[in-house]
């Protein structure tokens, strides 16, 4: 459990709430009892952190319990956005925020990074880093070398022949590519390059790239490079590859409206000459 978890469970938000008062720390110290009835082991400083947070820290605290985002993450609830203050006026700064989440709340962001990453949930986090402003640069760093850590894997399976193809569907999702624009850089751009040449050579096997090559032309196009010569290539590639696919759809629609045609025309057929049977 973190504070922002203590905060909801003790029933401490009000609509346009400018501070916090005594009544509000006898709240949380009675939630935590409740909660320690379940969970003995519950870790006493949340309390004492979450009350510390009230007093030295009360604009980042409402800044958070009124951002939908950053309090529904926290808190794993999932309030609708009548439940948040979209006006609400509150003179702190962004560093000031990824100051009070780094000190309070940085483990639970680290471990929701890391739960995403590995099982390639990769649309829920470029989804959360709309609030990437708010969020620890320190975090933010971390999220970035484990996706750059991902990327390499591929990239040297290849470069020894030991692609495995469940393993790597990832190069061909849309949502990995633009959450690696998140983090656009030059050592990104030369993975996706890198990644786009050997998926075009002789070193992968027909049977990989039938699988692989089209889906991953598409989805590369999803990322916003640094390189302008790399942007104008992946654009190419995925409007190619688009008109491409819209030429082979096409052509088997009209493959299978003729079969069809004729398996119609078939049966007429033998209709009707069942009928000059009957009629016999």
């Amino acid at each position: 459990m973190n504070i922002i978890e203590l905060f909801e469970k003790a029933g401490i938000y009000a609509e346009n709430q400018s501070g916090f008062n005594f009544e509000d720390t006898v709240k949380v110290k009675k939630q935590l009892e409740v909660e320690r009835t379940n969970n003995p082991n519950l870790d006493t400083n949340i309390a004492t952190n979450l009350i510390a947070a009230m007093n030295e820290n009360p604009n980042e605290l409402l800044f958070i319990s009124n951002n939908r985002i950053l309090y529904n993450f926290f808190a794993k609830t999932n309030h609708s956005r009548n439940r948040f203050v979209s006006d609400l006026k509150i003179d702190e700064s962004k560093l000031d925020i990824q100051n009070f989440i780094e000190k309070h709340l940085k483990i639970d962001l680290e471990a929701y990074f890391d739960e995403k990453i590995s099982k390639n949930r990769f649309e829920e986090l470029d989804n959360f880093l709309t609030v990437k402003e708010f969020l620890p640069q320190s975090s933010l760093n971390k999220l970035s070398t484990k996706l750059a850590e991902k990327f390499d894997e591929v990239l040297d399976a290849i470069e020894k022949n030991a692609i495995d193809i469940s393993t790597f569907t990832f190069i061909k999702q849309r949502s990995f590519y633009d959450l690696l624009s998140q983090f656009k850089s030059v050592e990104n751009d030369r993975r996706v390059k890198e990644l786009l040449n050997v998926m075009t050579s002789t070193l992968v096997s027909l049977d990989i790239k039938v699988v692989y090559l089209n889906p991953m032309m598409l989805a590369m196009g999803n990322y916003k490079p640094i390189n302008d010569d790399l942007a104008y290539t992946l654009k190419t590639n995925k409007d190619e590859t688009e008109i491409r696919t819209q030429k082979v759809s096409s052509s088997s629609s009209s493959a299978l409206s003729t079969g069809g045609t004729i398996v119609m025309v078939i049966i007429v057929i033998r209709i009707i000459l069942l009928m000059a049977r009957c009629s016999q």
